[in-house]
């Protein structure tokens, strides 16, 4: 069945933009409102203040939103009708907040110019909140990207924060699992399950060559318990845990930028990606083209990378009130993340991030959810009708206005 446009007509199979893959989460949304003419540092304070205001809001609707290189979609509920549709060139900033469950992006209407902006709410669980903020963060730094081939990473240059998930959690993940991704023996009698198969796992006992590590892990591949990628990579701990995804989405997150990078949806990978700008690179001509991105965001905004040739260290730039300040962040002998010279710690690099995005202590800038888009247009080039962004509409917001059409 062929998705309906808001106006009514079926989409145009032909056009390269509906073609399209891309990432589809659900959320609800609350309605759009006017953001005032400001410069982005006053915005986004301003906006913080709206968003706090609407957070009991009971006006909702169900929606899907699809997430791609071209922009985000908002469809009815069912997945047929589409909405709202905004190219990517004409959304602005992007943020959310964790305590209300919100996500919200600001952009303009079509063929219209820099001003006046709308912002568009959501709500959904807290971890999805979070996601939909950083596809959309993911989406802005890909397509400055391809817009700046020039200032891409080559090829085997490290360019994200390396691996700071923590080891799989015993609690949380199949001691059998366990074993085998830490390739430890299986360590009792007993037997699991695979359909009408049976792995069975023997107590160790010195000489006893079938209890060998490499001979379990190749016992379990052949009974199809597990898939040989489950414990290859022992810091992908998020993709054990993963619910099953439709093809179109498996797609999306294949479609790379030069093979290498890609539009994914895995929460602590995407955040890695986002948090690093992942695919651009460290310098270009003596310029650290990552850093000037930061000093055109909004004060807190972040990146984070490790130090080159040191292990277990990274370097935090934080776009302060003053400029770009620049913090070290380091892993102790207990596993523990921290800033340097600071005796607080924390287990992960995302719960150091988030103290540290609470209100300013110390000598530390606060750090800012939001994001802007360095490839935001204020006007549409030459003025003619897009595939992106012609349907346009909103409900009737708690303080907002509605979107004109077209």
């Amino acid at each position: 069945m062929k998705k309906k446009a808001a106006n009514g007509r079926g989409l145009d199979p032909a056009a390269p933009q509906q073609r399209a893959r891309g990432i589809t989460k659900s959320a609800e949304y609350v309605g759009s409102f006017v953001v005032e003419d400001l410069d982005l540092q006053q915005r986004a304070g301003r906006l913080e203040e709206q968003l706090r205001a609407l957070k009991d809001c009971p006006r909702r609707r169900l929606v899907v939103l699809r997430f791609s290189l071209q922009g985000v979609k908002v469809y009815s509920a069912d997945g047929e009708t589409l909405l709202m549709a905004h190219a990517l060139r004409r959304i602005l900033y992007s943020t959310w907040r964790r305590a209300d469950r919100q996500f919200a992006f600001v952009a303009r209407n079509p063929r219209s110019p820099g001003s006046p902006l709308f912002c568009h709410l959501f709500v959904g669980l807290p971890g999805e909140v979070q996601t939909l903020h950083l596809l959309l963060c993911r989406c802005f730094q890909l397509c400055y990207l391809l817009a700046h081939p020039e200032e891409q990473a080559p090829e085997g240059e490290p360019t994200g924060p390396g691996v700071l998930r923590e080891p799989l959690n015993p609690d949380e993940v199949s001691r059998n699992v366990n074993a085998l991704v830490s390739f430890r023996r299986l360590p009792a009698l007993g037997s699991m399950g695979a359909g009408d198969r049976q792995v069975e796992s023997r107590a160790w006992r010195p000489g006893n060559p079938y209890c060998s590590p490499v001979l379990v892990r190749k016992k379990a591949i052949r009974s199809k318990v597990l898939r040989s990628g489950a414990y290859r990579d022992c810091g992908a701990e998020s993709q054990l845990h993963q619910p099953p995804r439709d093809a179109g989405e498996c797609q999306g997150e294949t479609e790379a930028l030069g093979g290498r990078t890609a539009l994914i949806s895995w929460g602590s990978i995407l955040a890695e990606s986002v948090w690093a700008f992942a695919g651009i690179a460290r310098w270009v001509r003596g310029t650290p083209p990552g850093i000037a991105l930061l000093r055109r965001d909004v004060p807190g905004a972040f990146l984070l990378r490790p130090e080159p040739g040191l292990a277990k260290r990274w370097c935090l730039w934080v776009q302060a009130p003053c400029g770009v300040v620049t913090y070290g962040l380091i892993r102790t002998h207990q596993g523990r993340f921290c800033v340097e010279h600071s005796n607080t710690e924390f287990p992960s690099v995302a719960a150091l991030l988030a103290h540290y995005s609470a209100a300013p202590g110390g000598c530390f800038c606060r750090l800012a959810p939001g994001r802007r888009n360095p490839g935001y247009k204020e006007r549409d080039p030459g003025g003619g009708a897009s595939a992106w962004g012609d349907a346009a509409w909103a409900p009737a917001g708690p303080v907002g206005a509605q979107h004109e059409r077209g």
